[in-house]
């Protein structure tokens, strides 16, 4: 077997990276080399490549017996790399024919932190992709690579499922604030692995694998502004994390502070009689910000591990609302939640279990001044906490001629209290919802076809899935979800996939039975009369809201078309059908008027004076999705065949310049201006590019039985920015090289029209949108101090972010093409470019 050691290609950058070991592999009377492999250097999205003999044991995530020694694994920390020679000649570098851009796991052991089963991931980050995107943590790198973890399958706007290290986390805090250098890879799976760990099938996941060895203090801070002026913001982070193989201890603090933006800091054009209001209304409130976060995790009995994670948030956001009799109307919102959350997980015999528990309080209070000579005030108070406990099952049922037959198993309690108080002059109504939920999931995994025992299959791999779900919810009843899957993959390199899921949902509680907030001197459009007016609008729950149902049909590819590039390809459709959603009220139309005549408070001469935007049952709503998308990475510029793979053979009379540092790192400082270190610094460069696609075939809302249909992609709206865009283009690209590093991030959205009764004359024009933001950094000492640099500058960071590059505004016109005062660009868009620099330590 070849010795080698297991690095990041952090290390073939001059930089230090963790869990490293190596050994030395020599021929007698030649000059012996030192063979250094990073992990997953090969192609970004190429999979775990397992023994066919030995696949299905790696399926089940049981190993067979070894019949070679396993690969070293990381020493101890600050324990220096085994150096000395063996008898074990050191093998050629690979050839790309040897499948040097896989990992070969040795007797069908799986990467450490794989995910259960044996879907392959969408897309692989490597230590050397995650340092080239140049975020923090994991939060900001999940902000980053958004595009490539969004979902068309959701209800909303769901984030994706995160695991750790393969395993469920009890939230997202768990893990938001781990540091990037603490990351060994990062994979993005199809929505139907959330099912193995009992979410539904409609949002995509994140495994987060990290180091063995790591310890940081990290310590940042930075301030961002408008170049227009005003709305000025800082802020300041600190961050401690330990971790020790399955043991983790972190602790972090972040304080948010930002000015607030006033209509008299932007050329704002106001209505008739109103001049001079600009000092009394905000565009953007005054906000503070505080959270406190910690997490601690190890075993607590043999195999068994065990994580308890607690945070904290307070948030105070203040702005006016105009000017009134007596005064400026004045609004004060505070919310302060806390969140606590474990997890117990284990493995008895094949199968893997996790227990989780979270509880989640919330305590909003929101003061609001109306305009009345007497200075009344709503103050709007609501309380909402949720207790849950959950326990997850997955493993091997039976074991069939294509592999084993698997199942997950999801069973759980949740306890929802949302109360409410309003308290209105001598009046103060209290109201109080309850939700009491147990459900079960299972979802069933069946390997149809494979080439484990019979040698390559023409027909590739396929294999099905089912799950059926069941939830009793106290105040609203029974709710079923079914789902079927299928995937096949004809070559290693592409993978379709066909799915359906059909379900049943509840309107949330605090749609329900909400506060009931009225906000006075709300600048609306009136299509139908063609005027801007300040019109009081009330916000709340509506008890009266049913129950919907969904179906979703998707149908999607992933490949890697050429086997010498890293470059990947998805193309998804998918079409949603819900009967009964729940949506706020739309904008303000004579189509949505006359579905909900209700709704809307008219003076006697027809001016709009309020408006009931509390949310509703519509008839109907279909979704018609196409989305495309590719990856690109790779080196800047060619890579020797020795370095094609990550494989770097260091010459013995360079060994002395690999010196140990902290978190059992070992840095290699090659000798300056040679070709080996010019090699080492283009293998781990990076340019990547990121391209994605939706175009919308179909977005309708039936509003009622009976009424015309409302086309969102022809003259409807539910909200003020517009009907759907058609067309949505999101682009990220950037590379990196000795420290420095660029990232692009562009969208483009199509133009789009809102329409009334009477056509063309009612319509209102919205231009198509493109606008990009930078992001610039730099390693300070890699870049500018090398190995000699001093201390302060070690580890140091520094953050350069223009958002908005080009001001790009959204452009509104009426058919005279006249823009309604309430689109003006600075309503839409009152930051417009921001600037913004952070600096970085980690201590």
């Amino acid at each position: 077997m070849r010795a080698q050691a297991t690095l990041f290609a952090g290390l073939l950058a001059g930089t230090s990276s963790s869990g490293a070991a190596a050994q030395l592999a020599s021929k007698p009377g030649v000059a012996t080399p030192i063979v250094l492999t990073s992990i997953g250097s090969g192609p970004t999205g190429s999979p775990a490549a397992t023994p066919p003999s030995d696949e299905r044991a790696a399926q089940s995530g049981t190993a067979a017996p070894a019949s070679k020694p396993a690969p070293l694994a990381g020493q101890a920390l600050g324990e220096p790399p085994k150096i000395g020679p063996t008898s074990t000649p050191a093998p050629p570098a690979p050839t790309p024919d040897d499948g040097g851009d896989e990992d070969v796991i040795v007797a069908g052991r799986r990467p450490r932190g794989s995910v259960l089963g044996d879907i392959r991931p969408e897309r692989t980050f490597r230590a050397a992709e995650i340092r080239a995107i140049g975020t923090d943590d994991v939060e900001a790198l999940l902000a980053a690579i958004g595009p490539q973890t969004e979902s068309n399958r959701g209800r909303g706007d769901e984030g994706a499922v995160t695991l750790l290290n393969g395993r469920r986390v009890s939230s997202p805090s768990e893990i938001a604030r781990i540091p990037t250098e603490a990351i060994e890879r990062m994979e993005i799976f199809p929505e139907e692995v959330a099912l193995k760990y009992g979410y539904r099938a409609d949002q995509k996941v994140v495994n987060v694998v990290t180091v063995q060895q790591y310890r940081s203090s990290i310590g940042q801070a930075g301030f961002s502004t408008s170049t227009q002026g005003g709305r000025e913001v800082g802020n300041a982070d600190a961050d401690f994390l330990l971790i020790r193989n399955d043991t983790r201890y972190g602790f972090g603090a972040t304080y948010n502070r930002s000015a607030r933006l006033l209509e008299s800091d932007r050329r704002i054009q106001q209505a008739s009689g109103m001049a001079g209001l600009g000092p009394f209304r905000t565009l953007l409130p005054s906000t503070k910000q505080l959270v406190l976060n910690g997490v601690a995790g190890g075993h607590v009995l043999g195999e068994v591990s065990a994580t308890v994670n607690g945070r904290a948030e307070t948030n105070r956001n203040r702005s006016l609302l105009g000017l009134g009799e007596s005064g400026a109307l004045r609004r004060r919102s505070d919310q302060d939640s806390e969140h606590l959350g474990t997890t117990l997980s284990g493995r008895s015999g094949g199968w893997q279990w996790t227990a989780l528990g979270n509880y989640d309080r919330a305590a909003t209070r929101t003061v609001t001044d109306l305009d009345a000579p007497s200075r009344r005030r709503d103050d709007a108070r609501s309380t909402d906490s949720v207790a849950s406990a959950d326990l997850v099952m997955s493993g091997p049922l039976v074991d069939l001629p294509a592999g084993p037959l698997s199942a997950s198993f999801q069973g759980g309690v949740r306890f929802h209290d949302f109360e409410t108080r309003v308290v209105n002059g001598s009046t103060s109504p209290r109201s109080e919802r309850n939700r009491d939920q147990g459900g079960l999931q299972v979802n069933l995994d069946l390997p149809l076809l494979d080439s484990v025992d019979r040698g390559p299959s023409k027909l590739g791999r396929i294999s099905a899935n089912a799950n059926i779900a069941i939830d009793r919810l106290s105040d609203a009843g029974t709710m079923w979800r079914f789902g079927a899957g299928l995937s096949w993959s004809p070559i290693r390199a592409i993978g379709f996939i066909a799915s359906g899921t059909s379900e049943q949902g509840a309107p949330a509680l605090d749609q329900l039975g909400g506060p009931t907030l009225v906000t006075p001197n709300v600048r609306t459009y009136d299509i139908a009369r063609r005027e801007v007016v300040d019109v009081t609008q009330v916000f709340g729950g509506n008890p009266t809201l049913r129950n919907d149902e969904r179906h979703v049909v998707r149908l999607g590819l992933n490949a890697r078309p050429l086997s010498r590039i890293n470059l990947t390809l998805s193309v998804d459709y998918v079409a949603a059908q819900t009967d009964n959603p729940v949506t706020a009220l739309p904008i303000v139309s004579p189509q949505v008027e006359r579905a909900f005549p209700d709704r809307f408070t008219r003076d006697k001469d027809g001016r709009l004076l309020r408006v009931d935007a509390r949310p509703i049952n519509f008839a109907a709503s279909r979704q018609k999705q196409f989305r495309w998308g590719l990856n690109l990475t790779k080196p800047l510029g060619p890579v020797p065949p020795g370095m094609a793979d990550g494989m770097i053979q260091i010459p013995a009379d360079q060994i002395g310049q690999m010196t140990p540092g902290p978190n059992g790192t070992f840095t290699f400082h090659p000798q300056p201006g040679s070709a080996f270190a010019r090699n080492i610094m283009t293998a781990s460069s990076r340019l990547f590019v990121s391209l994605y696609h939706n175009w919308y075939l179909e977005d309708s809302l039936l509003l009622r039985k009976g009424l015309p249909t409302l086309d969102l992609l022809n003259g409807g709206a539910t909200g003020t920015d517009g009907g759907r865009r058609r067309h949505e283009i999101e682009l990220e690209a950037g590379a990196f090289q000795r420290g420095l590093g660029i990232r692009l991030s562009a969208t483009w959205r199509s133009g789009t029209e809102v329409g009334g009764l009477e056509g063309a004359a009612d319509q209102l024009r919205f231009g198509s949108l493109a606008s990009m933001d930078l992001h610039l950094f730099a390693n300070l000492a890699e870049r500018f101090g090398g190995s000699k640099s001093p201390g302060w500058l070690k580890s140091t960071r520094l953050t350069f972010d223009v958002t908005n590059l080009f001001d790009a505004r959204q452009r509104v016109r009426d058919d005279s093409g006249t823009t309604p005062l309430n689109y003006q660009h600075n309503y839409l868009n009152p930051l417009g470019r921001t600037i913004s620099a952070r600096l970085r330590h980690v201590f």
